[in-house]
């Protein structure tokens, strides 16, 4: 693994450039730590977060967050759920979803990265429509070698899967004991073969 030996991971408060500060691998909670200090935005998620703090450093110049602007008032928890209802803008994870989908989609249904996707992107699709689009989901998984694709700002479980594959029995505790040596040197912070030998 490539690191700058020279190089400690600095305070988040002494940064004063976004290029130092995309160098390192900074927490979620560190970073909402950090913005809060600077009267800045916490909302978002990690990559959201991250561009909005790099934009500050290099500029001084607040990005407020993206607003979702949500037009429907469906109630997810609470209303009744029938094949023909509509996927709104409101669409939210809940129990009573949870409770649909196992009753028409089958047991095995569980909430997925690739599921939750689907189902903000299909505004104005049915929930027939998500039940089929499950059980597809459920069959590609149940195929060999299906991986479920990781979320952009999961770096821990892109270089756990590429650990795994480069060096198959590995585990968790090595993996973990490899991560926190990988992501606390300057980044990039993905796998580069012979990181599984550190």
């Amino acid at each position: 693994m490539a690191r700058d030996t020279d190089s400690e991971r600095p305070a988040l408060e002494s940064l004063h450039t976004a290029a130092v500060f995309r160098r390192w691998y900074w927490l979620k909670s560190e970073l909402v730590a950090f913005a809060r200090s600077k009267g800045l935005p916490t909302a978002g998620n990690k990559p959201e977060l991250t561009e909005r703090l790099a934009h500050w450093l290099d500029s001084g110049e607040v990005k407020p967050p993206k607003r979702r602007v949500v037009t429907s008032r469906f109630d997810w928890q609470r209303a009744e759920l029938t094949p023909e209802t509509l996927i709104t803008d409101s669409y939210r994870n809940t129990q009573n979803v949870r409770a649909f989908m196992k009753a028409h989609a089958g047991q095995r249904f569980a909430f997925s990265n690739e599921f939750m996707a689907w189902m903000r992107e299909n505004t104005g699709r049915t929930l027939a429509d998500a039940v089929r689009f499950w059980q597809e989901l459920d069959r590609r998984k149940r195929e060999e070698g299906y991986r479920e694709p990781s979320l952009p700002q999961n770096q821990y479980a892109r270089f756990t899967r590429a650990i795994a594959e480069a060096k198959p029995g590995i585990r968790a505790r090595e993996i973990r004991r490899l991560w926190k040596l990988k992501r606390s040197g300057p980044g990039p912070h993905e796998y580069a073969p012979g990181d599984e030998l550190l």
